[in-house]
């Protein structure tokens, strides 16, 4: 009966050292998954702020950006009429800041080169793109005249 009882409590040993290993690493995992949560948790937090913080950067800067093109829009308004409302300044058609002899040569060369220009561009006859003769490739030789057949 002792035997027997050894035995019995051996095997209850066995069995709850099993048992405890199996709890042992099912909490393991449990607390590992709760780490990964919690985890989880915190990037998720953090994203969040980090997008609530680029909307409301985002939201500012349109706000000034509308403000300042409401600024540009009202300076162009107000120097719109006072642009309008001027006078046009004459623009001089003589070279006023020249004396007349050197204002006079100019505008006589100014009609030279336009004159130059337009002869340039009239031509007689366009170019031809081709030699007058066969040549190259092209070119025929004349042929040979067999007198002793």
């Amino acid at each position: 009966m002792l035997m027997s009882s050894i035995l019995w409590l051996i095997a209850g040993l066995v069995i709850g050292a099993v048992a405890a290993r199996l709890f042992s690493i099912r909490q393991f995992n449990q607390n590992k998954l709760q780490v990964e949560l919690e985890e989880s948790k915190t990037q998720l937090q953090n994203y969040r702020t980090e997008v609530s913080d680029h909307l409301e950067t985002t939201q500012r800067l349109m706000s000034q950006l509308q403000d300042n093109y409401e600024q540009i829009v009202r300076h162009m308004a107000s120097t719109k009429m006072t642009l309008v409302d001027k006078a046009p300044v004459q623009r001089p058609t003589h070279l006023n800041y020249l004396s007349t002899d050197t204002a006079e040569h100019i505008r006589k060369s100014l009609g030279q080169i336009d004159e130059r220009r337009r002869k340039q561009v009239s031509h007689a006859q366009q170019p031809l793109d081709y030699a007058g003769h066969s040549s190259g490739l092209m070119k025929t030789f004349p042929t040979e005249k067999n007198s002793g057949n």
